[in-house]
């Protein structure tokens, strides 16, 4: 009975091995037809990535020649400043070829523009892998940034202040050695400037007498200060400035012997650090101001001197023997009291966003707060600041085409 039901199993079985072996060529030929796609499919695509790459690469090599151009205006490949109507091949119809061991692999066209401000300029290269002309197949990539420049504000005197200015004790504030950059106010002011004690003030006026009107510019028009005034965008990039030299802060500092001041871009933005007003007039409270103060052996440079640009968003203030090369721009209120050797040499400018209170240079009778024009030092930041375009945050974009 056993040996019965084995052989019918068995019998049952028969005409099977057929259909398997059928479907087992049915799938292997599908894999086979798959694989024999993907080894005719995989090589374009990798070909057409590395055209990709390539394409974008030389439009990259063709912003960096751009950026160069326009930071070496002098040569004779360069881009002049202020910017014209740019010649070959930065006029967007030139075609540049990019080689590798004297093998061409693409070429690039670039256009450079001006920018939504003076020190701004628009990039525009275009890139084609193996090149731009002829019907066989090609590959282009786009890239668009801007660059920009820190702009020199050339102020129109030692001391541009949008509000009121007080001078008193035996403050100094000096326009009269440098006219590289034209003849210089001692002072100029929206509102008034008030003298006190022995208080002088000279301007490039061409004589040796302080405190006359063509030394002190007063009740100047508000307008005026626009064109001595950072915009957000501007301020946005110093901050960045400061922030990739690992000098920028927040709120309340003070800088001393302990905490003291390497050269370059400082930068003290607000406690929130949202640029003031930026969504308009009297928008951002007092109490989000920056507050800065100054003294004790401040620089960190063993020359004693502290050379670079000081921005403040709020108020500052000076006291003691600091020497500074540079820049100082604050957006509020600024206040120095100097005594012994100390001097600002450079400019000093304060927007008085606030109007509180008057800046004030004042001085004790064992010294001097003393200001004293220098144009190099000013637009430089003492020698400190980088005078070359670089691309401006989030302005970089790739188009792939």
């Amino acid at each position: 009975m056993l040996i019965h039901h084995i052989n019918m199993v068995i019998r049952s079985q028969r005409g099977v091995a057929l259909p398997m072996a059928l479907l087992t060529m049915l799938i292997l030929s599908a894999l086979i037809i798959a694989f024999s796609m993907m080894a005719a499919s995989e090589p374009v695509l990798a070909n057409n990535q590395l055209q990709v790459a390539q394409a974008r690469a030389v439009a990259e090599t063709g912003v960096e020649r751009a950026i160069w151009a326009l930071n070496n205006q002098a040569n004779a490949n360069g881009i002049p400043n202020p910017l014209v109507t740019p010649a070959a091949p930065y006029d967007g119809t030139t075609a540049v070829p990019v080689t590798i061991n004297g093998a061409q692999v693409g070429v690039f066209t670039i256009s450079v523009t001006n920018g939504a401000t003076v020190n701004e300029r628009n990039i525009v290269s275009m890139g084609w892998t193996p090149t731009n002309t002829g019907t066989g197949p090609k590959v282009k990539q786009r890239i668009q940034v801007t660059v920009v420049q820190t702009r020199f504000l050339d102020p129109p005197s030692a001391l541009t202040v949008r509000g009121e200015i007080s001078v008193g004790g035996h403050a100094l504030i000096d326009s009269r050695s440098d006219a590289s950059c034209g003849n210089k106010a001692g002072t100029m002011s929206k509102g008034v400037t008030d003298t006190s004690g022995s208080a002088s003030i000279y301007g490039a006026d061409g004589n040796d007498v302080k405190n006359q009107s063509s030394d002190i510019i007063q009740n100047a028009p508000d307008a005026t200060f626009n064109t001595y005034t950072y915009s957000n965008a501007e301020l946005d990039a110093l901050k960045a400035l400061a922030k990739q030299n690992g000098t920028y802060y927040q709120g309340m500092v003070s800088f001393n012997s302990s905490n003291q001041l390497p050269n370059g871009i400082i930068y003290v933005d607000t406690v929130s650090g949202q640029n003031i007003d930026k969504n308009g007039a009297n928008t951002t409270s007092t109490s989000d101001f920056a507050s800065v103060d100054i003294h004790g052996n401040a620089p960190v440079d063993e020359s004693g001197i502290f050379s670079g640009m000081l921005i403040v968003a709020g108020a500052l203030s000076i006291s003691g023997s600091f020497q500074m090369h540079g820049t100082v721009y604050v957006l509020n209120d600024f206040t120095y009291l100097g005594t012994g050797t100390g001097q600002i040499v450079g400019a000093v400018l304060s927007q008085n966003v606030r109007d509180v209170s008057a800046t004030t240079i004042d001085t004790d009778t064992s010294g001097n707060s003393t200001i004293i024009w220098n144009c190099s030092y000013a637009k430089t930041g003492g020698g400190q600041l980088p005078q070359t375009f670089t691309i401006e945050t989030g302005t970089y974009k790739e188009i792939s085409g």
